[in-house]
């Protein structure tokens, strides 16, 4: 068994344990929700979590995997992050959560099979993966800024608009 072949045979179990990793730091009202409905449409915020741990995995464990095809896979995700409260370290920080459980499950057989520097570039490429998805999730939030930043001079125009109205037909006193 090299490696890769370790990585498959524990693939099922590390992403159930990094998914449920995630969830935990969601609020309280919702990490119910995600775990138990796996339906795309009813649970997006569970298909995306699922979805990003896949991608996540396979290129962290050196499956042939494009830069392109991580960050439409991470784009969704991190975007949901994005949105959430929280600072950047706790949305992103999500991502080093996979390190223990990486650690735990696989260290211990790879070092056996004498494939620690295969582990380490394991890691790497988790870093690697953890730096993209913080750099997307600030393009995000520079995204909602921005939204943010024109719905309110949407909301200042319509005011000074109202407030022209009514100086210029002021309401008859009663």
């Amino acid at each position: 068994m090299n490696a890769l072949e370790c990585f498959r045979g524990h693939k099922d179990e590390i992403l159930r344990l990094w998914t449920e990793a995630v969830y935990a730091t969601c609020p309280l009202e919702t990490t119910g929700f995600p775990r138990t409905l796996n339906d795309p449409f009813g649970n997006p915020a569970g298909d995306m979590t699922r979805e990003a741990a896949l991608a996540v995995y396979n290129a962290v464990a050196g499956e042939d995997v494009t830069v392109e095809n991580i960050k439409n896979a991470l784009e969704r995700f991190v975007r949901l992050r994005a949105v959430q409260k929280g600072t950047p370290g706790q949305s992103i920080g999500v991502f080093y959560l996979m390190k223990p459980i990486l650690r735990e499950r696989l260290l211990p057989r790879l070092t056996a099979m004498d494939e620690v520097d295969a582990y380490l570039a394991a890691e790497s490429r988790l870093d690697s993966l953890t730096l993209l998805a913080f750099d997307m999730y600030m393009e995000a939030r520079e995204t909602v800024a921005e939204s943010r930043i024109k719905e309110i001079r949407n909301q200042y125009a319509q005011l000074a608009r109202w407030a022209r109205t009514l100086k210029a037909h002021p309401p008859a006193a009663g």
